[in-house]
């Protein structure tokens, strides 16, 4: 006969979190709404919690988000501009830079990105790439990027930031200067953008990773 878990032990789940400073709305985001406890029991019940893909945490003041997104990778550029970015100026840089981003492939593929925001400012272009690495993260094409403007058009509400903004992080070289591509929101606005990676750090900046 199984033995069900019981409301005791859940209650040392919730002990553990606040002792650990995890906030209410981060503990729903990021283990119940993205799908991420469901995934710990699947692989403790398979004994392989190890399979999870869950090797890494975020960086002293950083915080992770957990998404899934659905990427066209044959999308025309211009295409994948509006749909990401509707209140996207005709003259931003964005919409010149068709050539250094060409199609990786074919149809749709179901991607999950690791998002990595400073909340209290700090962060920077190197320290994302240097956190990234020592877990072996992938870096981001602007397609895996623009997905999350058309799939959670409402990303800021949903991370609690506004204005916000994701980064892509495979920078191409653009007017002489490192650059990458990103998404804006600001209220119910969106943007295509792109900026000088330098600049990109601040508390409103989420880096995005694959695995």
């Amino acid at each position: 006969m199984i033995k069900r878990v019981t409301m005791r032990q859940t209650d040392q789940v919730c002990k553990m979190a606040n002792e650990k400073g995890i906030e209410r709305e981060v503990f729903q985001n990021e283990l119940l709404d993205n799908g991420m406890m469901s995934r710990i029991l699947d692989a403790v019940k398979e004994d392989m919690l190890i399979t999870i893909g869950i090797p890494f945490g975020p960086p002293p003041c950083g915080r992770l988000h957990i998404l899934r997104v659905k990427v066209k990778l044959d999308q025309e550029w211009q295409a994948s501009v509006n749909a990401v970015g509707p209140d996207t100026p005709n003259n931003y840089n964005v919409r010149k830079v068709d050539d250094l981003y060409l199609p990786t492939g074919t149809g749709i593929v179901e991607e999950e990105l690791i998002l990595l925001n400073y909340p209290k400012g700090g962060g920077s272009w190197d320290k994302a790439l240097a956190w990234a690495k020592q877990f072996q993260l992938k870096r981001t094409d602007p397609r895996c990027v623009f997905a999350i403007g058309k799939d959670y058009p409402n990303f800021n509400n949903k991370v609690g930031v506004n204005p916000t903004y994701v980064v892509a992080t495979e920078e191409c070289t653009f007017n002489n200067v490192q650059q990458a591509c990103s998404v804006w929101w600001c209220d119910s606005k969106r943007e295509a953008y792109l900026g000088w990676v330098r600049r990109y750090g601040d508390a409103r900046a989420w880096f995005a990773f694959r695995r």
